[in-house]
C-alpha cells in the first residue's frame, strides 16, 4: 500500500466547527484575547482555526512564512510545548514576529498525525504578562488530545478510501481471471470440489481463525480421550484462555483485526512444535488448545508460562501497542474422561481465575464448590426480588459550610438470614450478570423516588442521589420509567440527582447521549460520578449534559500525604467551577478533609465524617431532627 500524503488531506467542516468551538472554550477559560489551531505546510503556516469571541489580531486564513522564528514553528520543529510568559523582556523572542501586534505571551503544543507528520500547534496569546498556569497547561493538553483524536479519524478515512480503491482494483483482476476460468470444464468441475470441501471445512471450524468451533473440539476431544486406557502413559490436557478485553478490542477496531491478534496470539507459542495441540475458538473471546502428553504436568506448566507471557507482550494495531488481559483454566484426562465435563472443569477453572486475580488456574474441587455458590448466590437474589426483601440505605450529603444535609445517596442493601448483609456493588454486579438489573433497578428508583417525595414535604431543597448502571443507561425506556414515576409521586425532577458513571457512557455514546438528554429536559440533575478515574472524564463533560461531577474517593484518601492528589483535587474542582458545575467530593472522613474541601470551595462533602449509609428509618429521624433543629448540629459517628 502506498504512503498516505497527509498535506493533502482535508479536514471536514464538521471538525472545523467543533474546533471554533474549542478555542473560543479555550479563550474564555484562560481570559486570553487569543486562542489558535495553526496548520503548517512546506514553506508556511495558517490560521486554521480562531476565537471569534475576543478581539485579536489573527483571522482564519492568515498566513507566515517560515524561518522567521515563528513561536509555532519553533514548537513544531522541536515537537514540545513552548512557554513564553513575556517576550519583551526575553532576548530569544523579543523581535518574534508575533510582537507586532503587541502579543507578549504565548503557550502552545504540537498537534500531530497519527503517523508522526506535524499537522500544526494549539497555542493561546496574551497581550501582557502570563506565565500560564498548571492547570491551563493541563487544560489545552486536554484540548490537545481531544483534536488529535479527531485527526486519527480524518487519517483512518482516508486510509479506508485507499485500501477501498486498491481492493477495487484487486477484485477486478480477480473477476476477470474467474471468467477465464470459467471456459475450462475440468476447472469446474474442480470447484465444485472445492465448494464441497468448503462447505464440510465450515462446518467445523470457526471462519474467522481457522480454529476449530466448539461442536467439532467436542468430537476431538472425545476421539483423544476414547485413545487413553488405564494402562496409558500419555494424558490429555485442556488449556482454557478467555480473553477479558476482547469484546471492547472487536467494538473499536473489528471483528477482523481482533481475529488476525487471536491468529497471532497462537502463532507465537514457541513450544507448540513440542506435542499434537488442537486449537479451537468455542466463543469470539475464547481460545482452548487441547493436547496430548506424555509428561502433562510439566507440559502444561512450560505452556501457561508461555501463555502468560505472550498475553503481557504488545500486539501492534491501527498505530497502537495492546496488550491482551487473559485468565487460563487447566483440567486434564486424571480429571475425568468425559470430553463434555473435561471442557466445562477447563471453564470453571478460567473463571475462578478472573475472581481471584490469578493468571493461570487448574481445575480442583474448591472451584467447582466457588461456582456453586456463586449460582447459590444469584438464585438467593432472584428469590429476593421477588420477595421483595431489598432494603435502600441513605447517606447524607451535607454542605459543608452549614453542615445542613442537602441531600442523600440511595445505596441498595440485601440482609439475607445466611449471607448476611451484602453491599451495593456487588449486588449490582450479581444483578448485571444474571439479568436482574431492570428488577433491581426499578426497585431502587420506584423506593428512592418514593422518599424524596415524602421528605419534600418534611424538608426543604432535598435532593436524593440515585446510581445508575450502565445497563439501564443504554435501555431505550429509561427515561421513560423515570418520568413516569416522577409523575406517580408528583415530585419534580429537580430533587432527583442520577448519578452516572463512565462504564454507562462508553457501551454507546449516541444512546448515552440521548438518554441525558432526555433526562436533562425532565429537570433531573446529572452528575457524572467517580470522577477522575475514567480515562476521558474532561472530554464527557463537553459531550454530555452533566450539572455537577463527584470527585471520587480515592482522591480524598490520600491528601494528607499526597500534595499531588491535593493538586489534581484542587485543578479538578477549578475547572468545574468554571464550567459552572456543582462538586461532590466523597470519602471525606477527617476535618482535615473538611477544611481541604472548604478552602477550595467545594460544594458538597459525603463520606464517615458526616454520617454512614443507613436504614431508612434512621436516616428519616435524624433528618427531621436536623431539620428542626439546625443550631444542634453534630457529626454522626
Amino acid at each position: 500500500m502506498s504512503k498516505l500524503n497527509t498535506s493533502n488531506m482535508v479536514v471536514p467542516d464538521e471538525l472545523a466547527s467543533g474546533w471554533q468551538e474549542i478555542v473560543n472554550l479555550l479563550a474564555e477559560i484562560t481570559s486570553v484575547p487569543a486562542a489558535l489551531i495553526m496548520r503548517v505546510h512546506q514553506d508556511h503556516i495558517e490560521v486554521f482555526s480562531a476565537n471569534n469571541n475576543r478581539k485579536h489580531p489573527y483571522s482564519i486564513g492568515d498566513t507566515e512564512t517560515l524561518g522567521h522564528g515563528l513561536y509555532c514553528e519553533t514548537v513544531i520543529n522541536k515537537n514540545r510545548q513552548l512557554l513564553v510568559p513575556n517576550a519583551a523582556v526575553d532576548e530569544e523572542w523579543c523581535n518574534n514576529p508575533d510582537m507586532r501586534f503587541g502579543l507578549l505571551a504565548y503557550c502552545g503544543l504540537p498537534l500531530q498525525w497519527p503517523n508522526g507528520d506535524p499537522f500544526g500547534t494549539i497555542c493561546v496569546l496574551d497581550d501582557k504578562e502570563n506565565h500560564f498556569s498548571t492547570t491551563y497547561q493541563q487544560l489545552l493538553n486536554a484540548f490537545k488530545v481531544s483534536v488529535e483524536a479527531q485527526l486519527k479519524t480524518v487519517y483512518q478515512n482516508h486510509h479506508l478510501q485507499q485500501l477501498n480503491s486498491e481492493l477495487e482494483s484487486r477484485v477486478t483482476t480477480r473477476t476477470q481471471d474467474l471468467v477465464d476460468l470459467n471456459y475450462s470444464l475440468n476447472l469446474e468441475i474442480d470447484k465444485r470440489r472445492a465448494a464441497e470441501r468448503t462447505i464440510r471445512y465450515q462446518k467445523r471450524h470457526d471462519l474467522g481463525t481457522g480454529f476449530l468451533n466448539r461442536i467439532a473440539l467436542e468430537q476431538h476431544t472425545n476421539q483423544m480421550l476414547a485413545t487413553l486406557t488405564p494402562h496409558s502413559k500419555h494424558k490429555v490436557g485442556v488449556i482454557h484462555i478467555g480473553f477479558t478485553n476482547g469484546r471492547r478490542i472487536q467494538a473499536k477496531h473489528g471483528y477482523a483485526m481482533w481475529e488476525n491478534i487471536l491468529i497471532e496470539f497462537k502463532q507465537r507459542l514457541t513450544s507448540q512444535s513440542n506435542y499434537k495441540l488442537i486449537t479451537a475458538r468455542p466463543r469470539s473471546t475464547d481460545l482452548v488448545f487441547v493436547f496430548e502428553s506424555h509428561n502433562l504436568d510439566e507440559d502444561i506448566n512450560l505452556l501457561c508460562r508461555e501463555l502468560v507471557e505472550v498475553s503481557q507482550s504488545a500486539f501492534y494495531l491501527d498505530g497502537e501497542h495492546l496488550h491482551l488481559h487473559s485468565y487460563i483454566g487447566i483440567a486434564s484426562s486424571d480429571d475425568t474422561l468425559n470430553s463434555k465435563t473435561l471442557l466445562k472443569y477447563a471453564v470453571g477453572a478460567m473463571q475462578s481465575c478472573k475472581d481471584s486475580g490469578h493468571k493461570f488456574s487448574f481445575h480442583c474441587q474448591h472451584i467447582s464448590d466457588t461456582q456453586k455458590n456463586i449460582n447459590q448466590l444469584e438464585s438467593y437474589l432472584l428469590q429476593a426480588v421477588r420477595n421483595d426483601d431489598l432494603l435502600l440505605y441513605f447517606q447524607p450529603k451535607v454542605s459543608p459550610k452549614t453542615h445542613k444535609w442537602i441531600g442523600a445517596e440511595a445505596l441498595i442493601r440485601w440482609r439475607h438470614p445466611i449471607l448476611g448483609d451484602i453491599s451495593n456493588e456487588t449486588l449490582i454486579h450479581l444483578a448485571e450478570q444474571n439479568g436482574l438489573i431492570f428488577e433491581v433497578g426499578s426497585f431502587v428508583l420506584r423506593s428512592a423516588i418514593q422518599k424524596a417525595a415524602e421528605w419534600r414535604g418534611k424538608v426543604q431543597d432535598f435532593k436524593v442521589s440515585i446510581n445508575v448502571s450502565a445497563v439501564q443507561l443504554q435501555t431505550p425506556q429509561f427515561t421513560t420509567q423515570i418520568e413516569d414515576l416522577l409523575a406517580a409521586y408528583q415530585l419534580p425532577g429537580s430533587y432527583i440527582e442520577l448519578e452516572i458513571t463512565e462504564s454507562g457512557l462508553i457501551a454507546d455514546e449516541v444512546v448515552a447521549k440521548n438518554t441525558l438528554q432526555s433526562l436533562s429536559e425532565l429537570g433531573v440533575t446529572l452528575s457524572l460520578d467517580d470522577f477522575g478515574t475514567g480515562y476521558a472524564s474532561f472530554n464527557y463533560l463537553k459531550k454530555f449534559p452533566f450539572d455537577a461531577i463527584k470527585v471520587d474517593r480515592s482522591f480524598v484518601q490520600q491528601l494528607d500525604t499526597s500534595e499531588e492528589d491535593k493538586e489534581i483535587v484542587r485543578s479538578i474542582i477549578s475547572i468545574a467551577k468554571k464550567l459552572d458545575l456543582e462538586v461532590t467530593v466523597e470519602g471525606i472522613e477527617n476535618l482535615d478533609h473538611e477544611a481541604f474541601i472548604l478552602s477550595e470551595g467545594c460544594d458538597v462533602g459525603q463520606g464517615y465524617l458526616y454520617g454512614k449509609p443507613m436504614p431508612c428509618d434512621e436516616f428519616e429521624n435524624s433528618l427531621i431532627n436536623q431539620n428542626y433543629r439546625p443550631e444542634h448540629y453534630s457529626y454522626s459517628s
